[in-house]
């Protein structure tokens, strides 16, 4: 298989058309590398919020159950 002629256009103008594709193509990956960073830094973020969302969850539960045992009057008795 031959490759294609392009004896149509002159080389410089083909050069010239290949780097400004080029060019295109390096500023459309800087945009997504920072798109990239910023979707790293919202997840972050959501991951931080679950975990805190998971403790307090957490803490809720032994307070229930404490109640529930009746280590909570316990409590109110010694005073702490």
């Amino acid at each position: 298989m031959e490759p294609a002629q392009h004896s149509d256009k002159p080389l410089d103008h083909r050069v010239l058309r290949l780097e400004y594709i080029i060019e295109d193509h390096s500023e459309e990956l800087k945009e997504l590398r920072g798109s990239s960073e910023d979707l790293r830094d919202a997840l972050n973020k959501i991951e931080m919020n679950l975990k805190q969302i998971k403790w307090f969850a957490m803490g809720a539960s032994a307070l229930y159950f404490a109640d529930s045992m009746g280590l909570t009057a316990i409590f109110k008795i010694i005073g702490a």
